[in-house]
């Protein structure tokens, strides 16, 4: 197992932990609300606060799964781009053959370039220089399609240029998606709010009916850290452990290096 993933695996154990004793904390807090109110004479009934702790966890886990199917959402369509991508790239490898023989060699040199700078793995290339791969590969783009309008006169070299602009979409799309289209920062601090709004409740009404069992809290508390840091790892398509997987453009980028 690699630096890089341990560094990954430490990573989300380190947000796990801190979101188990948040959420504790929150539940902690409850608790002492909870025995101060069920010292006075007056004290609030059960019957409501259950009715509230309901209430509460029914709304927390709508936001949970809310945020978990948006970042599950983002991270299969970044997935299904990664295919798209490799399928973009051979289509424009093939329909190169259009172009005289001198231009088809050079677009195949490039697309090979194209697809080896673009097939990468985080885990063991963790300083990938992103920026640098994106003004290259529209650099490569740009001189392809420079290429294709010099010999345009040619038959169904249209056919080509298709190809090429296929294959500057789903680069946009790309990085579109993977480097800017993340679950927005707000819907984490809304769910943040409403699970610690959930433990206070629930540890009120722990104290509020006299149970001292807190430890049988502690699996819910953990179920629900696990969930959100998941959620949150998928929003991080090469920084967390549930990363993208590359491995069709590293395929793809093998077999035209052979061809």
């Amino acid at each position: 197992m690699s630096l890089v993933t341990l560094s990954a695996i430490a990573g989300f154990a380190g947000a796990l932990s801190l979101a188990v004793f948040a959420s504790w904390l929150a539940f902690s807090l409850g608790r002492w609300l909870g025995a101060r109110e069920a010292q006075r004479d007056d004290r609030e009934h059960e019957g409501p606060v259950g009715s509230v702790v309901g209430a509460t966890l029914g709304l927390l886990a709508f936001t949970l799964a809310m945020a978990f199917n948006m970042a599950h959402t983002k991270h299969s369509g970044r997935k299904a781009l990664v295919r798209e991508d490799v399928k973009a790239i051979q289509m424009a490898y093939d329909r190169a053959m259009l172009l005289p023989p001198e231009a088809a060699e050079t677009a195949h040199e490039k697309l090979i370039e194209y697809a080896r700078i673009r097939a990468f793995d985080t885990f063991s290339r963790p300083d990938v220089p992103i920026a640098t791969i994106i003004a290259r590969s529209t650099d490569i783009q740009h001189e392809l399609w420079q290429q294709a309008v010099a010999h345009r006169e040619h038959t169904h070299v249209r056919f080509y240029m298709d190809a090429l602009s296929r294959l500057k979409n789903v680069h946009a799309e790309r990085v579109t998606m993977g480097v800017h289209d993340h679950v927005p920062f707000f819907v984490w601090v809304s769910l943040a709010i409403v699970t610690a709004l959930g433990m206070v409740t629930m540890g009120y009404q722990a104290s509020l009916l006299g149970s001292r069992r807190a430890r049988a809290m502690i699996p819910l508390i953990v179920a629900f850290s696990v969930v959100f840091c998941v959620a949150l790892d998928l929003d991080r398509p090469q920084r967390g452990v549930l990363r993208v997987d590359q491995s069709p453009m590293m395929r793809l980028a093998d077999t035209l290096q052979n061809q």
